[in-house]
């Protein structure tokens, strides 16, 4: 499981979608939630969850590059 994380932490997974381990992760990980709250969660929740997840880490990122961009032009 360790090389797939890797890649896919590092952009260079090519191989369809993360396995369902890497969102069972994300969700424990980033909702706070337990194995327990994971499995008891409906899967419909759960895709949701992601999507959520993903569209506000987009967000944050384009925030980062806005920031960084501003950054630059005042120092550059």
């Amino acid at each position: 499981m360790l090389l797939p994380v890797e890649s896919i932490l590092d952009g260079t997974w090519a191989s369809g979608a993360a396995p369902a381990e890497w969102a069972d992760f994300l969700l424990m990980y980033r909702m706070r939630w337990s194995w327990a709250e994971v499995q008891a969660t409906p899967l419909y929740v759960r895709r949701y969850a992601l999507d959520f997840l993903g569209l506000i880490a987009e967000q944050e990122e384009r925030e980062n590059e806005r920031a960084r961009r501003d950054t630059d032009r005042r120092m550059g």
